[in-house]
């Protein structure tokens, strides 16, 4: 990628983020830039493009903070580490979650891609806990279907967390309340653990 075209992403990530999508138009990104907008519409042809190329920069990002690992004790920390890595790179492309709803309706790619990304993440998810009930970390389900629930509550929780804390704040969230953010996942997963897996979580956070 042009350097050019990595500052425009910046610019309109900021300004995304600062003002919400329906405030920021391709001029606004220019004039924040300095730059005509001739030479912005030559990088990006419509403001979707930039939408959805940060979009794109959130995924990989995530892919690359959810990378699956092999070992076991891995496993376990991976399934704890997720909560904030995630909530952090939501909050470092806020904008896209805050107006998630629109954002979906409006950009066919974002929406189909996501869905396709949920699928592969559930699969994710189910291989982790598999491992991790054979491990006895995780303890075997005992209603039906409670674990693809569960997956259906966190990504639930996930995605719509830094909405209602902006209802919440009248706007005024910031990276402090990223902890929050990451405890209301963990302690969706906590009730799941055997013993075996309370006592080593419990360990980590005294």
């Amino acid at each position: 990628m042009s350097k050019r075209k990595e500052e425009i992403l910046q610019c309109a990530l900021r300004l995304f983020n600062e003002m919400g999508v329906s405030q920021v138009s391709l001029r606004t990104i220019s004039a924040d830039l300095g730059i005509s907008l001739g030479n912005l519409t030559y990088h990006f042809k419509k403001r979707e493009e930039i939408i959805e190329a940060l979009y794109l920069e959130l995924v990989s990002k995530l892919d690359e903070a959810i990378g699956e690992k092999l070992d076991l004790k891995s496993q376990f920390e991976l399934l704890f580490e997720i909560p904030n890595a995630t909530i952090s790179r939501f909050y470092e492309y806020r904008f896209l979650m805050l107006d998630f709803v629109f954002i979906t309706r409006n950009h066919a790619m974002i929406n189909n891609h996501y869905q396709k990304l949920l699928e592969e993440r559930e699969k994710q998810f189910e291989r982790l806990l598999n491992n991790l009930i054979g491990a006895k970390l995780i303890r075997e389900e005992i209603m039906e279907n409670e674990y693809k629930y569960l997956f259906k509550n966190l990504r639930i929780v996930g995605d719509f967390w830094l909405s209602a804390t902006s209802i919440d704040k009248n706007g005024a969230i910031g990276k402090k309340d990223i902890p929050e953010g990451s405890r209301l996942l963990e302690y969706m997963i906590f009730p799941y653990l055997s013993d075996e897996g309370r006592s080593i979580y419990l360990e980590w956070n005294r």
